[in-house]
């Protein structure tokens, strides 16, 4: 009789026990929809002297950056426009809401950006939904923009070191402008860049302080009649080696190297080098043969 009074009273407390501990566990194991994959960021490559522009498929309501201290953002529609404050900005994420989706990337600081353009539109080459409600895409191609490309940046530094004691091979190929004058001294090529060594005489007294320096692809660049060009294209071609802000001293000369990716151009076209003045307008532009640069030695 006892025993069946204990098995009573017992019973309904075991059973509260357990589900208690049911209880329990299940809200501390997550359950499977919420448990996801973290997609690899995006490397954005942002300046401080142009403006990045990433557009998406839907209005935009909110972009949050990690250190808003060091970057300009702008909102307008379905775009946000992207600029760095100063020099050699830290990396840092960005979250960014469009209509009912969002997309988290990184802002990273390069001497120029690797696009400055960066379309998420449902159609556009870098926009891929992974499936949970927010865009992933592939990273740039440049590898300055990537802090994961170091082996291949350093392969690339080692080979401008190299053009850098070589002696001079193409001084017909030059502009004189503001009593500067601008040649090309050296041109490599090898199976993913073309290395390019130029020449900087300065004549006159005051310093010329390289900001950056732009490079475009000319092609179709021949004039008909009246002197209209017939269907030229032009594309940018971003700098995959050497330094920024390299200053010319008054009355001396120096010598400035750059890496970019490799290209084949036709006897028509020609590539576009521009060097820009840090603080003033003496702007030199040198255009380089194509065949010059197609008959380059390897290094």
């Amino acid at each position: 009789m006892l025993s069946k009074l204990l098995l009573a009273l017992g019973l309904p407390l075991l059973l509260a026990s357990a589900s208690s501990a049911q209880t329990t566990s299940a809200m501390l194991r997550p359950a499977s929809s919420a448990v996801h994959a973290t997609p690899t960021l995006l490397d954005v490559a942002v300046s401080d002297s142009s403006t990045t522009y990433l557009v998406f498929s839907g209005p935009v309501s909110l972009v949050d950056v990690g250190m808003a201290n060091n970057y300009l953002v702008k909102i307008e529609a379905n775009a946000v426009f992207v600029r760095a404050r100063r020099k050699s900005a830290p990396p840092t994420p960005m979250l960014i809401r469009f209509g009912s989706k969002y997309w988290m990337g990184r802002l990273v600081y390069v001497n120029r950006p690797v696009l400055q353009l960066y379309d998420f539109q449902k159609d556009g080459a870098l926009g891929m939904s992974n499936g949970t409600g927010a865009v992933a895409g592939s990273a740039p191609e440049n590898e300055l923009a990537l802090d994961k490309e170091r082996e291949k940046k350093a392969a690339v530094e080692s080979k401008l070191g190299k053009l850098r004691k070589s002696k001079e091979e193409h001084q017909a190929v030059a502009v004189v402008d503001n009593d500067l004058v601008l040649s090309l001294a050296n041109v490599r090529n090898d199976k993913d860049f073309t290395y390019l060594r130029f020449k900087v005489i300065n004549h006159s007294a005051i310093d010329y302080n390289v900001d950056f320096t732009d490079f475009q692809l000319v092609e179709n660049a021949q004039k008909k009649f009246l002197a209209k060009k017939k269907n030229e294209a032009r594309r940018p071609l971003a700098p995959s080696g050497g330094l920024a802000n390299q200053v010319v001293s008054g009355r001396t000369t120096g010598y400035l190297t750059y890496a970019i990716p490799l290209y084949a151009a036709t006897d028509r076209g020609y590539l576009e080098v521009t060097l820009r003045e840090l603080n003033g307008a003496r702007v030199l532009v040198l255009p380089v043969p194509s065949r010059v640069i197609n008959r380059a030695s390897t290094i």
